[in-house]
């Protein structure tokens, strides 16, 4: 009954949201307004609460997994290839992951994603998007990244920040067997993409200088999130390819942590 009454305030902050100025563009979470804050927390409690709710379900993250999911979002990102001479236009879904360098902060403007996630992303003109779990939405411009499936990760920053980020760990971080991995997969329907798909499993190899293991994760994961279960829920990875049967390959955050961190050193990034 609760759920059922947090969803209708839900739509009704989705109703005043659409109703709102034509001429003010920001549909979106903002600090300065209370009211899209108050909003944006009720969508994340509805969250959490259908979570809680759905204990028998095998892609139900437990306990304090639940807060740490809600930094994974989808990534749309609007691709481009040429066939027969042609240009053929179409939509890539993958995942990305909200992160923060800072302990202790709410906010950030910082995802990262897969770098094959953008490999045909040519036209730029239309822009990346990043969407949360509570359906906001914001813009996003690729920072950097690998440059190749060798180096398979993406850094990017969003128009405008967003809460609850995962916080990277310190470059030096132990790293356990077991893990919990969470991404979209690409035909989730409007229902389920309110709840990433969560894999609990093990590390069972290696994969070059990537880490095999036997989450299983479909299409559209890629991007997704890396965490150590044993670990207090740490960031560990981002999420490359699959089989979407047995295992999933991840880079590990050891392999780009040096260089996301001496661009943040020398950016003025939030």
């Amino acid at each position: 009954m609760l759920i059922k009454v947090m969803a209708l305030a839900a739509l009704e902050c989705v109703f005043l949201s659409s109703t709102r100025d034509s001429n003010d563009k920001s549909m979106f979470f903002s600090p300065s307004e209370p009211s899209q804050q108050f909003c944006h927390r009720l969508w994340i409690a509805l969250l959490l609460a259908v979570i809680a709710t759905s204990a028998g379900n095998a892609q139900t993250p437990p306990g304090g997994s639940a807060a740490i999911v809600l930094s994974v979002g989808k990534l749309h990102v609007p691709g481009q290839r040429y066939e027969n001479g042609y240009a053929r236009h179409y939509d890539e879904s993958c995942s990305a992951t909200l992160i923060s360098d800072e302990p202790g902060a709410q906010l950030s403007a910082l995802i990262i994603s897969a770098w094959h996630c953008m490999e045909f992303y040519r036209d730029t003109s239309k822009p990346l998007t990043f969407e949360t779990p509570s359906g906001e939405i914001r813009n996003a411009n690729l920072i950097t990244s690998g440059g190749s499936m060798y180096s398979d990760w993406a850094l990017l920053r969003l128009d405008a920040p967003l809460p609850a980020p995962a916080i990277l760990p310190p470059e030096q971080s132990e790293i356990t067997e077991a893990l919990l991995m969470a991404g979209y997969p690409r035909s989730a329907s409007s229902r389920a993409r309110l709840r990433p798909t969560v894999s609990h499993c093990q590390i069972t190899g290696v994969d070059g200088a990537d880490t095999r293991s036997d989450c299983v994760l479909q299409k559209g994961a890629s991007g997704g999130a890396v965490f150590s279960a044993d670990n207090n829920l740490q960031y560990v990875g981002v999420i490359s390819r699959g089989d979407g049967e047995s295992q999933s390959i991840y880079v590990p955050l050891a392999r780009f942590r040096a260089k996301i961190s001496a661009y943040l050193e020398s950016s003025a990034l939030p």
